[in-house]
């Protein structure tokens, strides 16, 4: 059904996936009454979709509700970096998976 090649990238794919969600899981935790600054906004947002989507079932927030001015900046940095993040990851990966198979 899939090739080789196929499957492995499945397999990098989820494990990526997994690691992000134990990351935003255990270190990008909001405490509501916690003020936050800039580089807790770029923690804040790199992990904003994962933070969201636990959210749904847990009630967890993903962006602060007490922050400064600058959070704000430092969120949109980090949920920027997310696509910078994973379009390097693949490439590495191809860049990897060509050489290997030559």
């Amino acid at each position: 059904m899939f090739t080789p090649a196929q499957r492995l990238y499945f397999l990098f794919l989820f494990t990526l996936v997994a690691i992000m969600f134990l990351l935003a899981a255990y270190t990008a935790w909001i405490d509501p009454p916690v003020t936050y600054g800039f580089w807790s906004g770029v923690k804040h947002g790199f992990f904003a979709v994962q933070n969201g989507i636990i959210g749904l079932f847990s009630g967890r927030h993903y962006y602060a509700p007490l922050h400064t001015g600058w959070y704000r900046w430092g969120y949109w940095v980090g949920m920027f970096l997310i696509p910078g993040f994973l379009r390097i990851s693949f490439e590495v990966l191809e860049i990897f998976l060509q050489e290997w198979l030559r």
